[in-house]
């Protein structure tokens, strides 16, 4: 952007963009709640797919455990990261809720965008303000299908909100796995539509076999041929006194040489069960999150011998890279050498005793003060700096404490008495 585009826009500026026919029951449909029918027969769109509990389920735990993570700004000097206090407001407060009701909260404006990468493979932020140095410090999420990007002939993005033009260096996209020259993510959605249908199905035809059933639990039979009218009357009459939950366990009758004959459950449609358990492993699969965060414990798993283990395989492999995708947007952001980082040592805390033996190891290394390890723990520092110094030994009982000038080192004076001198 020229200096004198920087400089006729004026700072703090506010932009506000209304989702377009928005009440208007004549616009065009978004791309999101287009029906897009699978071979099982059902529709699978951004809102359908989030009733298979699967996905909402996977899409939930990822999108919780990355906005809940406290978001950092941080000085590189090499490989030391020096904390920057107070943070930017781009970083400490990016959707402006800290202090207004109207706005965002920075972990519910995370959320969004989170969702948005995980259904739609694209989450898009527009910048409402700036500061003097002409640094975003107020963002608002938009929902994808009001973006559309494409690429110039220079390989640059080009955005449009609404269908109107808006300058690249106002938008901030976080879009995730994409094919090469490709100006968008792949959405999850479109790529597993058939798996997700396939789950979907499974459950209408769940709901159907225990609300509706989805087949006959029996046959009443009787002797001769009954016309229409009189084959209505005995269903009607059987159902009233046999059906439903409140005369499950009733005595029946049948007269005029009527039969009953229960129909047992084929092996097709007890197979449902195995087909649902099936898809759940498949989306879990699709989004890299842990078999037994979905409640799939009844197997073995290659995520690690124990739950610690498993979810430091969850940090590793599942939100280690869209951590990475949102550092990288919100470090864009920053003037160097000054990026974003996530703190995720939440995450990584153990029980109290294996925090503990880390925490000791740290001190004899004089990597940690006790006043760090206090942080940690939530605890106040030791009064008076005791606790400032790496270096001074655990075996110390007045390590940091005032000494009043005498030597530490020297031997405790003797009495009068002890030295044959008068007092």
């Amino acid at each position: 952007m020229s200096l004198l585009r920087r400089a006729v826009r004026a700072v703090g500026e506010r932009r506000f963009f209304v989702p377009s026919g928005a009440g208007d029951p004549w616009t065009i449909p978004t791309n999101g709640s287009l029906a897009a029918y699978t071979a099982a027969g059902v529709p699978v769109t951004e809102e359908t797919a989030m009733q298979l509990i699967a996905v909402y389920a996977c899409v939930r735990i990822i999108s919780t455990a990355l906005s809940g993570l406290p978001l950092d700004a941080v000085r590189m000097k090499g490989e030391v990261r020096r904390p920057l206090d107070p943070p930017p407001l781009v970083v400490s407060d990016p959707f402006g809720g800290t202090n207004s009701l109207a706005r965002l909260t920075r972990r519910v404006g995370m959320q969004q965008m989170a969702v948005s990468c995980l259904l739609r493979g694209n989450a898009y932020a527009v910048v409402l303000q700036r500061d003097r140095y002409y640094r975003p410090t107020m963002l608002q999420v938009l929902h994808p299908d009001r973006v559309d990007v494409t690429l110039d002939s220079t390989g640059r993005r080009q955005y449009t909100v609404n269908r109107a033009p808006v300058d690249a260096d106002d938008i901030v996209h976080i879009a995730a796995m994409a094919p090469p020259e490709s100006p968008k993510g792949v959405s999850v959605i479109q790529a597993a539509r058939q798996s997700i249908g396939l789950g979907l199905a499974a459950e209408e035809f769940g709901a159907k076999f225990f609300g509706q059933g989805a087949h006959m639990s029996g046959i009443v039979q009787v002797p001769g041929d009954l016309d229409r009218e009189r084959a209505r009357q005995l269903k009607e009459s059987f159902q009233a006194s046999h059906g439903g939950l409140s005369n499950a366990h009733t005595v029946g009758v049948l007269t005029g040489g009527a039969e009953w004959k229960p129909i047992s459950v084929t092996p097709e449609d007890a197979q449902f069960l195995g087909t649902r358990a099936a898809q759940n492993l498949d989306i879990a699969m699709l989004f890299g999150i842990p078999p037994h965060m979905l409640g799939q414990v009844d197997r073995t798993t290659s995520w690690g011998t124990g739950i610690e283990q498993q979810s430091l395989g969850f940090l590793k492999y599942t939100l280690a890279p869209w951590i990475g995708l949102f550092e990288d947007a919100w470090s864009a952001m920053l003037p160097a050498p000054q990026v974003a980082r996530f703190n995720v040592e939440g995450l990584l805390r153990t029980d109290t005793a294996g925090r503990y033996a880390v925490y000791m190891m740290a001190r004899n290394a004089g990597l940690m003060t006790i006043d760090e390890i206090r942080a940690k723990e939530d605890l106040a520092p030791l009064p008076d700096g005791a606790g400032a110094d790496p270096f001074v030994p655990l075996n110390s009982s007045g390590a940091g404490l005032p000494t009043d000038g005498a030597d530490p080192g020297a031997q405790t004076p003797k009495s009068a008495a002890e030295s044959g001198k008068e007092p």
